[in-house]
C-alpha cells in the first residue's frame, strides 16, 4: 500500500481536522513523497525530523519508483507529527512492525479497538473476501472517526478486484457512515489528474489506471450490515 503526494495533502487535512489520536492502515503506508512534498505538507522544520527508512530502496522498487525518489520516509513519524500514534495491520510483517491479522477473516475477538482515523490507500483489493475486509475496517472505525479508502476503478490485474462507486455509496451510508469526500483520479503517483464519475449511473471512458478516493465519517455506532445495492434496493420488483 503506498500514499502519494495527493492523498498525503487528505490524510494531513482530516488528520488536523481530527485533531490527534490513534490511526490505523490497513498494510504498512509506504510514503511515496519527496522531502520538498513533505516539507510542503508538515513545514520544514517538521518534516527535517522525520526519520528516512533504511529500507527504502527496496520500497521504492516494489512501487516501481527508484529514480523518481531517492528516499522514503517514516510513516510512523509523519502520523506522529500530525499528533497520531499509527498501529498497521497485515497479513504479514512485511516492513516490521505490522499487527498480523488477516482481513479476510473476522477479525480476532480480542481485537476491540478503535480509531480516530482508518486507511486503506490499497489493501482491501488483494483481499480474497473484500467485503469482509471492508467490515473488518469499518468496524475498527470509532464515534466520530474517519476511514480513508483508494481503491482501483480500473488497474487490472493489480489486485483481484476493481471497485465501482456504487460499492462505497451502498456500503458506507447504510452503516452509520457519511461520505465527505469522493473524487477519481488517474495516475495517481506520478502525474495525477482529478475527475468526477457518476455514484449509481453507468459510464464508460474514463482514463486508465483511476482509482477511487473516498473519506467517510461514522456518524452512528451500528452493527454492520452487507448492503443491498442501490439499483435492487431501488427497484426490488425489477421492473423497467
Amino acid at each position: 500500500m503506498a500514499i502519494p503526494v495527493v492523498l498525503l495533502d487528505l490524510i494531513c487535512q482530516v488528520a488536523r481536522k481530527q485533531g490527534g489520536g490513534i490511526a490505523c492502515s490497513a498494510g504498512y503506508p509506504d510514503l511515496l513523497v519527496s522531502a520538498d512534498h513533505l516539507a510542503a505538507l508538515l513545514g520544514a522544520e517538521q518534516a527535517r525530523h522525520i526519520a528516512v527508512r533504511e529500507d527504502s530502496d527496496r520500497i521504492l522498487a516494489w512501487h516501481g519508483v527508484r529514480g523518481a525518489l531517492d528516499r522514503v520516509f517514516d510513516a510512523a513519524g509523519v502520523f506522529q507529527a500530525l499528533g497520531y500514534k499509527l498501529d498497521v495491520v497485515d497479513i504479514v510483517q512485511a516492513r516490521g512492525d505490522e499487527i498480523v491479522i488477516d482481513l479476510n477473516r473476522p477479525l480476532p475477538p480480542d481485537f476491540k479497538r478503535r480509531y480516530d482515523i482508518v486507511l486503506d490507500t490499497g489493501t482491501c483489493e488483494h483481499c480474497f473476501h473484500i467485503g469482509q475486509a471492508a467490515i473488518n475496517l469499518a468496524s475498527i472505525v470509532g464515534p466520530n472517526g474517519i476511514i480513508i479508502q483508494a481503491l482501483p476503478l480500473n488497474v487490472y490485474n493489480h489486485g483481484f478486484y476493481n471497485v465501482n462507486p456504487t460499492w462505497f455509496f451502498d456500503f458506507y451510508p447504510a452503516n452509520g457512515f457519511e461520505i465527505e469526500y469522493f473524487k477519481a483520479v488517474s495516475d495517481i503517483v506520478s502525474n495525477p489528474k482529478f475527475f468526477d464519475v457518476p455514484i449509481h449511473d453507468r459510464f464508460k471512458d474514463v482514463p486508465a489506471n483511476s482509482v477511487m478516493i473516498v473519506i467517510a465519517q461514522r456518524k452512528r455506532m451500528m452493527e454492520l450490515k452487507v448492503p443491498v445495492q442501490f439499483k435492487y434496493a431501488a427497484n426490488p420488483t425489477l421492473e423497467g
